[in-house]
């Protein structure tokens, strides 16, 4: 890590004190010189007294209510900002970061110049199958996806520039927030990563995986089922909403056209065969609900 520079960790926690703590304390103990910020989205459980119980003097940004993922964690940023961040590693609350991963990170920013972006390999929690290793993006069709998502490590250790990285664990330079913004509020959770990538990218910055960079994600604690990929009806609206409403606000003319029917004829009948499989008929209505809400903004014009 270079003299001067200040990373800083932003994590936001909602009734999940345990795995913040297991989550601040992987940072602490494996990534000297990064320090700590943490956001409690209105927790009133007890959480900020055992986040401070365990780390004494940990910054702690409190929040009267739950804001959502994209409002609390530009909360953190700011204040990291305005202490003299450097860079700021957006990481979820229910992730683990290995000893050496923002050294890693920061060192890839100086191996690729034109990076504003740059992200881990992720595994499963205790498991040895990849949950993130890059994200792609098909601009015509408005698709998002993990590629190797659910497959074992492949051994590439090479960094490579990607379409997008996961929120999960993201080292951002300061400048990048200076020239673009913080994340999209309008999506609360879900897709905000992926839209601010896409604004990066319009302004130049890249995105890299780093897959010498390496966390853990247990998944899901705060929106469903521990560990899991299930489409609980939390899930499904946002899922429902959010790439929909990405593609109105970040595509124009012929893509947006195209991107739509990528929408309605692919990820709908994607997504419905999922929670089929899976009997979530909540999720199903919650689902129709979320595309509705973005369609609707769609058609009324609203950026």
């Amino acid at each position: 890590m270079a003299p001067g520079q200040r990373p800083f960790a932003v994590t936001v926690n909602w009734k999940r004190a345990e795995d913040t703590v297991e989550c601040v304390r992987s940072i602490l103990h494996g990534n000297p010189g990064v320090e700590v910020l943490v956001v409690d989205n209105g927790s009133r459980d007890g959480s900020v007294p055992l986040l401070l119980k365990n780390f004494p003097g940990l910054r702690i940004v409190e929040n009267e209510e739950n804001m959502g993922y994209a409002k609390g964690v530009n909360r953190g940023i700011k204040r990291a900002l305005e202490e003299g961040a450097t860079h700021v590693l957006t990481v979820n609350n229910d992730a683990i970061v290995r000893p050496g991963m923002v050294v890693e990170l920061m060192d890839a920013l100086e191996r690729h110049p034109h990076a504003g972006i740059v992200g881990p390999k992720i595994f499963y929690y205790g498991k040895d199958v990849m949950w993130f290793n890059g994200g792609h993006f098909n601009h015509w069709l408005g698709l998002s996806m993990h590629p190797l998502m659910d497959r074992k490590d492949d051994g590439d250790d090479h960094d490579r520039q990607v379409c997008f990285i996961t929120g999960c664990a993201m080292l951002v330079k300061a400048e990048v927030f200076s020239d673009i913004g913080q994340f999209d509020e309008d999506f609360e959770i879900y897709a905000e990563d992926l839209e601010f990538c896409l604004r990066a990218e319009e302004k130049g910055y890249e995105s890299w995986l780093v897959p010498r960079a390496i966390a853990e994600h247990k998944v899901s604690t705060s929106t469903g089922v521990a560990g899991s990929n299930l489409m609980t009806p939390y899930r499904a609206y946002f899922y429902g909403r959010n790439m929909l409403m990405l593609v109105q606000k970040r595509k124009s003319g012929l893509s947006l056209l195209t991107c739509f029917f990528g929408q309605t004829l692919i990820l709908i009948p994607y997504y419905f065969m999922i929670i089929a499989i899976q009997g979530a008929r909540r999720s199903f209505r919650r689902y129709v609900k979320g595309y509705i809400h973005a369609l609707m903004r769609m058609v009324g014009g609203v950026s």
